[in-house]
């Protein structure tokens, strides 16, 4: 991906998270991405975890801000608005999260920059589309999109999920018009300005759980991590020295779960026969699968069940994600000492000669 978007310039005004993510994006497909703070700084550089070092940039800034050249400007000041015309003269991508009055005092105005600068590729992020002028934060969509309702356990409040998800959304979207907008130039001469929403990239991403809302009538409720329409998916399986959680989508499946654990007995009963039946009886179920898993060292059952083909998964914690073997090379980058994820899991294929490289 690294020379994919050689020679493009991208001028990335946005700031927090969902906006700086699809600046690096592009920034590691090979573009010059200059992003331009306020003399006071995106807001991300305070936002420390407990305990974090305030002697280099944050992490939650790091996360969304490598690979690109930084620069300060006021760019409500005559001077910051004159330097900003400059700098869209030669830009191909503007990124942008501002509200529409500061727009106004930018000389931002969509229908503005069309006329001035009829190739460029405009992306504004907003909050709510049908509201543009409230905040909105990525919890406060989580909470109006139906996630947090959804989120928990059926016995505890709605929950946050712990990752910025609505915001992560919302930069695949910018990704996608980014690119979009690219191709439309490339056909046309002409770039494009393109809207996306904190809200639309929460409701869009509802998906099943959405569909299921609108087609059976009947809101989702929470039940941990156990899928609504799959049994055993999602629910977990408790072993001697950890925990598994499990992805059975098939009656193969799993008869092949059952006798893995010895277990076979379970294939003989009615209430286990098909999936819809293994949803009424979840409980039961999975009382009966933990009895036999609690035997079992994580590792000696996780191998077994790959080995009978059966989808299982070790519950991880971060650090132990990262550092499964082969994750740091591949999605890692270290920039000025400091590590970040990379935003992109697409790695690109050569084909020549029937060799495959990557």
């Amino acid at each position: 991906m690294n020379g994919l978007l050689q020679g493009l310039k991208v001028l990335d005004l946005s700031s927090v998270l969902a906006g700086p993510l699809t600046g690096s994006f592009l920034a590691e497909c090979g573009a010059d991405v200059l992003k331009v703070e306020a003399p006071g700084g995106d807001v991300t550089r305070t936002w420390r975890a407990q305990g974090e070092a305030t002697d280099q940039t944050s992490a939650y800034f790091s996360s969304a801000n490598t690979g690109k050249r930084i620069a300060t400007c006021d760019l409500k000041s005559e001077r910051g608005r004159a330097w900003l015309r400059d700098q869209l003269a030669d830009t191909d991508v503007l990124l942008q999260n501002m509200k529409w009055r500061d727009l106004e005092r930018m000389g931002l105005l969509p229908h503005e920059l069309r006329t001035s600068f009829p190739s460029l590729v405009h992306i504004r992020l907003v909050g709510h589309d049908m509201d543009p002028s409230r905040l909105a934060y990525d919890v406060v969509i989580q909470a109006e999109t139906g996630f947090m309702s959804m989120n928990g356990h059926p016995d505890k409040p709605p929950a946050r999920m712990p990752v910025a998800l609505m915001d992560v959304l919302a930069s695949h979207h910018m990704r996608a018009a980014v690119l979009g907008g690219l191709y439309q130039r490339e056909k046309t001469g002409l770039g494009w300005y393109a809207e996306v929403s904190l809200l639309g990239s929460g409701l869009t991403a509802l998906a099943n759980q959405g569909t299921n809302a609108l087609i059976n009538g009947k809101t989702p409720q929470r039940q941990g991590s156990s899928h609504p329409n799959i049994a055993p998916y999602g629910d977990l399986l408790e072993c001697a020295d950890g925990q598994l959680v499990l992805a059975v989508g098939s009656d193969a499946q799993f008869e092949g779960l059952c006798r893995t654990l010895g277990m076979e007995e379970l294939l003989s009963e009615e209430a286990f026969h098909t999936n819809a039946e293994r949803i009424v009886h979840r409980a039961p179920l999975m009382d009966a699968l933990n009895e036999a898993s609690k035997a079992w060292a994580w590792k000696d059952l996780h191998r077994a069940l790959h080995e009978a083909r059966v989808p299982a998964g070790a519950v991880l914690d971060v650090m132990e994600a990262l550092r499964q073997p082969g994750v740091e090379a591949r999605y890692v980058v270290e920039e000025e000492g400091l590590k970040r994820l990379k935003t992109s899991a697409i790695h690109v294929g050569g084909f020549q000669a029937g060799t495959e490289t990557a």
